[in-house]
């Protein structure tokens, strides 16, 4: 019911971050890699190739997401969001149309940059910025985007290249969401100055009646002990997960596992995603989402442990179905985080400095753990190693969050 309350008040807002987050589908692993063998056969490369193309637009992304994420705190959203698509749908249109490699390579980092990093940060900076009560609700409605992307797109676009090519399938899909995105962001974004006018009043107000209340700033965040015990934790995530997805070819070969059931997992996992990031978005309204970073990591090591201590064949519905119960907890508790704890006046920067260590983690996962494993190193041995990370920046971030609560710092 408070759910329903919430939507039918904010339902605007709200859809804009959903749309934001549904837009940043197409900058996505799991959708580029639709196009994988089309693209590998139109410029003639291996897997290697393609895939070296693919993470190096991910580390220029994270590279270069700090500096133009931080501009959010100081360029109005509706321009801000209005330039990050326009790239976007530009980035797209550019893949379908040019025969020059190098020209589609710029253009694929430009549609990873605004479609998976900055799609997002517009989306979730905006919802951690402009509520506060109810924050959880707002990230956790947000984040289905993302999942109702992942759950409709594949079998669209799948069906399109097969009907008009992989070309025309960048270029169908670009100029319809460029239709819809001119009419429907302006009408979603209405009303927006008053909505931030209220913010800048709260938080003049909130500086006035209280120091704890302040924002910090990218550099006091840096010198922050909590900070890197946060992101030592959080960023494992991202790193462990696409390590997985991406070698998970070759561990169902290991573990025995039918790609069919691996499908039937990803099912699952979305699934229970939407499901957690619901149920977790008025446990934070409740009690605060400091508490909870050290919590993530509960079902992320039940997941981790399936894959080191069983061959069961239903063992990828369970270590799928908790990623997606891990997933739908990071993105909320992460960005409620760090609002609680240093405010929103830069939220942007501080966001877009966290979700660039995140990028890039995921970046290197699928060449450092393939070269771990191609140099003999068994599929268990690399969850234990995963595991015993978990398990010790687990420990130092409970630490360090529960003394600097206790002295008072921003929770």
């Amino acid at each position: 019911m408070l759910y329903l309350r919430f939507l039918r008040e904010h339902w605007r807002f709200v859809g804009f971050g959903v749309f934001l987050t549904l837009m940043s589908s197409f900058g996505q692993t799991f959708y580029v890699a639709l196009y994988g063998a089309d693209i590998r056969a139109a410029y003639d490369l291996g897997n290697a190739g393609f895939g070296a193309m693919f993470s190096a637009a991910s580390i220029a992304s994270a590279l270069l997401l700090p500096s133009v994420g931080r501009l959010l705190d100081r360029v109005d959203v509706r321009v801000y969001t209005a330039v990050t698509l326009a790239s976007l749908f530009a980035g797209m249109a550019v893949l379908s149309l040019t025969p020059d490699f190098w020209i589609f390579a710029v253009a694929m980092f430009v549609v990873r940059f605004t479609g998976q990093s900055l799609c997002v940060h517009i989306a979730t900076t905006c919802m951690a910025r402009y509520y506060t009560d109810e924050r959880g609700r707002a990230l956790g409605v947000t984040g289905m985007g993302l999942a109702l992307g992942e759950g409709v797109l594949p079998s669209i676009t799948v069906a399109m290249i097969a009907g008009v090519g992989w070309q025309e399938t960048w270029l169908i899909s670009a100029a319809t969401f460029a239709a819809v995105a001119v009419i429907l962001v302006p009408y979603l974004l209405k009303g927006h100055a008053e909505r931030h006018r209220t913010f800048v009043e709260r938080q003049a107000d909130e500086a006035r009646r209280s120091a704890s209340g302040r924002s910090w700033t990218r550099a006091e965040v840096l010198r922050d002990p909590g900070f890197t015990a946060a992101m030592a934790l959080l960023l494992s995530f991202p790193y462990m997960a696409t390590a997985v997805y991406f070698h998970q070819g070759f561990i169902a070969d290991v573990r025995g596992w039918s790609l069919e059931t691996i499908a039937v997992g990803f099912m699952v996992l979305a699934v229970l995603k939407v499901a957690t990031s619901l149920v977790l978005g008025g446990v934070i309204d409740r009690g605060g989402a400091t508490r909870l970073v050290p919590v993530i990591s509960a079902p992320f090591a039940v997941s981790l442990l399936a894959i080191l201590l069983s061959s069961h064949p239903l063992v990828p519905l369970v270590y799928l179905g908790l990623f997606g119960v891990t997933i739908g907890m990071l993105q909320p508790v992460t960005s409620a985080f760090l609002a609680e704890r240093y405010g929103v006046a830069n939220l942007g920067g501080i966001r877009s400095m966290a979700t660039a260590v995140t990028v890039m983690g995921a970046a290197v996962a699928p060449f450092t753990t393939g070269w771990l494993l191609d140099a003999s190193v068994s599929v268990s041995a690399l969850m234990v190693g995963f595991l015993a990370y978990l398990a010790v920046t687990t420990a130092v971030a409970r630490i360090v969050l529960v003394r600097s609560t206790a002295r008072g710092l921003p929770r």
